[in-house]
Order: C-alpha cells, then sequence, then structure tokens
C-alpha cells in the first residue's frame, strides 16, 4: 500500500513522517514520541484536542461537526483523537499547554528572603490538574516562613483531565498492560514532583529535613503505586488512606490521610489548616472548589463531608476556549447591554497580556454577565443570535462563550449547589471559607446570577487559596520542630471522626440536581 507523508509543526519543530493510509494521527503521533493532551482519555467526549492542518485537511467527521464550529472546521481544525489520515497533509499540533513557569502555586505569602534557616521542608500539593509546591526555611527558635512557592501542570492530564478518565486509563493491574500504564502515570507526577523539588531546592542552604505530600485519593494512589480499580467500581474501596511514611526524594516523606475514596487528604489538609472542627459553638463551611467538588461542614458538633463531580470548568477546562490561571487567561469580564449599538465587552486578563483563553473565575463572570444581561436566560439558553456560534469575548471572535460552555457550568453549578444543600441543609454556616484556586481571585458578587451559592451564603465566604497546600505546610512545619506525633494524631482525628455523605445514595438528589442547573 502507499504511504503518505505527514508535516508536522510541534514546539518550532518541523517534522516530516510517512505512514499508511488511514492511520490514525494519535497513534502516529504515539509512534514517534510526540506529547498531546487528550482531557477526555481520547474518547471523544470533550472536544479539546483541537489541531490544525495547514495543508491536506481531513473530511470532518461527526465529532468534529459535533464539536468545533463551523469556522474552524474551514481554518483545517480537526479534533486529534478521531483523525484519520487519507493524504499528504501538514499538521500543526502546538497545543496550549502551560509551562511550569507560568502557573504560580498560591499559598500563604511567600517572601522570597535571603535569610538562611536551619531547617528546610518542602510541602506539595498534587492536583488533578496542576502540583503546587512551597519551601519552608524553620529556625532551632521555631521561627518558620514560606521561602518560595512554585508549581507546574500534572502531565497526567494528557490521558484525561479528571481521575475517571486516569483510572479507567491505569486501572486493572490484574494485566501487564494495565500495570504498565499505572506505572506511567506515576513516572509522571514523580518527574513533576522531582522538577518542582530542583527549583525550589536551590533557594535552600541546607539539606531537606522532610517532605509532606497531600492531594486526593486518586493521586495519592497513583504516587504511591497502589491499586487505583477499587477507586472506579463498587463499593469504592481506597487500598490505604492512612498517613504513609517512608523515605523518597532524598529525604523522609509523609503524605497526608484521606477520608474515602471521594473525600481525599486535600480536604484534610483544608480542614487541618482552617481548624473548622476546633470552632465550637460556630458552624463553619470548607468548599474547596476544584475538579472533585470536596467539601466539609462542621456544625458546632459533628463533621460531614462531601464530593460532587464539579468537573475541570473551576480550573478552565472542558471549556471551548478554556485555560489555566496563567499570563493572559481571561479573569474578569464586564458586559454594559444599554448601549444603542449592541454589547460592549470589557475583559482583563491575568498579568495584562493579550487574551489566551477563559480561566475558570473569567468563565464563571462571563456566564453570570450574560445572564444579568439576558444574553442567556435562567435556563441557560443562549439568545438566538448567538446560539449557533456563541457570544464573542474579543473584537476577533476568536474567544467566545458557547452554548455548550454555558451547560458545562450549570453541571458544575448544579452539583455545587445540590451537594451544599444536601451537606448543609438547613443549617446556615456562620462561615464559608472557599478555597482552591478558582477561590483566590473570585469576586462573589461578579457571579450571583448564576446562584453557585445559596442564598444564606451572602457575606459569610472568604477566599483563602490553595488551603490543602497550606495544610501540608503547616504538618511539615510540625514535623520539623520536632512535633510529628501529636500533628499526625491531629489529622488523624480528622479523618476519624468525618462522616461521609454519599450524594448518590439521596433519592431526591437527581431531581435536586436538574433544579439546581438553573440560574
Amino acid at each position: 500500500m502507499k504511504k503518505i507523508r505527514i508535516g508536522i509543526e510541534y514546539k518550532n519543530n518541523n517534522v516530516t513522517l510517512e505512514t499508511l493510509k488511514g492511520k490514525q494521527l494519535k497513534g502516529l503521533l504515539a509512534d514517534a514520541g510526540f506529547e498531546a493532551s487528550y482531557p477526555c482519555g481520547g474518547v471523544g467526549r470533550c472536544g479539546k484536542c483541537k489541531v490544525r492542518f495547514t495543508e491536506g485537511a481531513p473530511y470532518p467527521n461527526t465529532l468534529d461537526k459535533s464539536f468545533l464550529s463551523e469556522k474552524e472546521i474551514a481554518q483545517g481544525v480537526r479534533l486529534l483523537c478521531r483523525c484519520s489520515l487519507e493524504t499528504d497533509c501538514k499538521v500543526c499540533i502546538d497545543g496550549v499547554e502551560s509551562s511550569e513557569e507560568d502557573i504560580v502555586a498560591e499559598t500563604a505569602k511567600s517572601s522570597f528572603s535571603e535569610k538562611k534557616y536551619d531547617r528546610y521542608g518542602i510541602a506539595v500539593d498534587i492536583g488533578t490538574t496542576t502540583i503546587a509546591a512551597a519551601l519552608v526555611g524553620v529556625s532551632l527558635d521555631g521561627e518558620k516562613e514560606i521561602i518560595d512557592t512554585a508549581g507546574g501542570i500534572n502531565h497526567q492530564r494528557r490521558v484525561g483531565a479528571d481521575v475517571i478518565s486516569r483510572i479507567a486509563y491505569a486501572s486493572g493491574l490484574g494485566s501487564v498492560g494495565n500495570k504498565e500504564k499505572l506505572d506511567e502515570l506515576r513516572e509522571l507526577v514523580l518527574d513533576d514532583i522531582s522538577a518542582l523539588i530542583e527549583k525550589l531546592g536551590k533557594r535552600a542552604s541546607g539539606d531537606l529535613a522532610a517532605i509532606v505530600v497531600t492531594g486526593n485519593t486518586t493521586m495519592l494512589h497513583i504516587f504511591r503505586g497502589l491499586d487505583i480499580e477499587g477507586l472506579g467500581k463498587y463499593p469504592y474501596k481506597p487500598v490505604d488512606n492512612c498517613v504513609y511514611e517512608t523515605e523518597m526524594f532524598g529525604t523522609k516523606l509523609v503524605t497526608m490521610p484521606g477520608i474515602s475514596a471521594f473525600v481525599g487528604a486535600d480536604i484534610v489538609s483544608g480542614i487541618y489548616y482552617s481548624d473548622i472542627i476546633n470552632k465550637k459553638n460556630r458552624k463553619e463551611l470548607l468548599l474547596d472548589l476544584g475538579t472533585n467538588g470536596e467539601m466539609a461542614f462542621f456544625d458546632g458538633k459533628n463533621l460531614k463531608v462531601t464530593s460532587t463531580a464539579a468537573g475541570p470548568v473551576f480550573e478552565g477546562g472542558g471549556i471551548s476556549c478554556g485555560t489555566a490561571s496563567v499570563p493572559g487567561a481571561i479573569c474578569r469580564v464586564y458586559i454594559d447591554g444599554s448601549r444603542d449599538n449592541g454589547f460592549f465587552t470589557k475583559i482583563s486578563t491575568i498579568g495584562g497580556r493579550a487574551p489566551i483563553g477563559l480561566c475558570g473565575t473569567g468563565i464563571m463572570e462571563a456566564v453570570s454577565e450574560l445572564v444579568r444581561n439576558g444574553i442567556a436566560d435562567k435556563s441557560g439558553l443562549l439568545a438566538d443570535e448567538f446560539f449557533d456560534e456563541g457570544f464573542a469575548l474579543t473584537d476577533d471572535a476568536e474567544l467566545t462563550v458557547t452554548q455548550q460552555d454555558i451547560r458545562m457550568i450549570q453541571l458544575a453549578k448544579g452539583a455545587v449547589y445540590t451537594g451544599l444543600k444536601e451537606l448543609v441543609g438547613d443549617d446556615a454556616p456562620d462561615k464559608v471559607y472557599v478555597a482552591g484556586g478558582f477561590g483566590t481571585n473570585l469576586n462573589y458578587d461578579r457571579i450571583r446570577y448564576i446562584r453557585l451559592f445559596p442564598d444564606s451564603f451572602a457575606g459569610k465566604a472568604e477566599s483563602i487559596g490553595n488551603s490543602a497546600l497550606k495544610g501540608a505546610v503547616k504538618l511539615l512545619s510540625e514535623i520539623i520542630t520536632g512535633r510529628k506525633e501529636e500533628a499526625l494524631s491531629n489529622l488523624n482525628k480528622i479523618s476519624e471522626c468525618a462522616t461521609e455523605v454519599v450524594l448518590a445514595n439521596k433519592e431526591d438528589f437527581d431531581d435536586s440536581f436538574v433544579d439546581a442547573m438553573n440560574f
């Protein structure tokens, strides 16, 4: 059979490959050693793995037509995961993956000081999308500070944007193939963490005394090389959710404990940092607005926890023009619908850079503004004039909010709102701590039209940033100063006293969820 020639443009490099007609582009790139990101695991569910053919674009298939606009198709854009090569062509596969330098690990303010400390340690939060780390210095007299922070993408996301995709990719250790896939994911995260440790370690004037790692249950299982098959099927049992101590990266390493398959060490770490269970006679809620939508509520006596499938939208995933919180990401949106000549849209980006996409706060504000101006109704339906192509946020109409984007927001919002109502009930909290990178820059007044939170939360929300990493920093400081046993005892108390509310077991959950999707 005659071979065809494929010109690949990738990171400013041009490579020509030969293959047989009918070869899948996904397989060709994998065979040639190229890295590509498949947010849904390459199953054709998300429409995010876009590539652009500059010559010889294949005929658009059903999925292309479902996810791509007519303009994109005309420009040669196709979905990588389902692209079949039929003739000589040239394709640009440069993605929009953020570099490690672009992603900032938000903790308590890092000092960037040159002061020398007696001991050093690093705290790490393994997120599904990003990994954050902090270098901590501690003096013999107990003085401590965060010297520097660093962050980067979790390169596991190339096989899927959420934990379900990764569990599906690497579960079932009974076969050699799946064991190899688990090892592959583990090596990816170890390499990512190693790079952050190397970067931060340059700021330390001595050896590292300890490393503390936190993250959701799936991320910590992969980090430790534990079987994750049980996390993806009933009864959803983790292999081990306890404190784990070992030697790694040249020093002693401790992982924080979790609660269940769906409520992990990251929320335990946040509870430990915010100290909500020691606020007697106060009702306090911790909400971590990440992919898993974990939340904890202390009613003054008892601690209840749950998680809800919010999806990746709070981190800019699953959106047609979505991006992480990197320079150039649209983070503020204002729409003025009072003008006679149409709508005036004002946007702000991180770092004041040229806009490259919408991060979590950006898409939330955009949709809230669409609802406020009547461009989208309370059911989430866009006005007729914007239904097909979406509402443009930039003059060149390259960045738009589509009908599908709004539906993704509704799914995330519905999940969070329903989870909160089930967890809190009629007990209006005295304080609401909103954690996660999304919560860090959230202006609650600017998103009120999408009704993300119940009305009883008004005026009670406080952003606390990455509470998981801050909790890991707190534990690290205790370990370095010789108070490890007391600190671990407090952590175990949190994980053991928590009662998990399983939303799937609630009879009226589906009806409540559908109702909560409305704005």
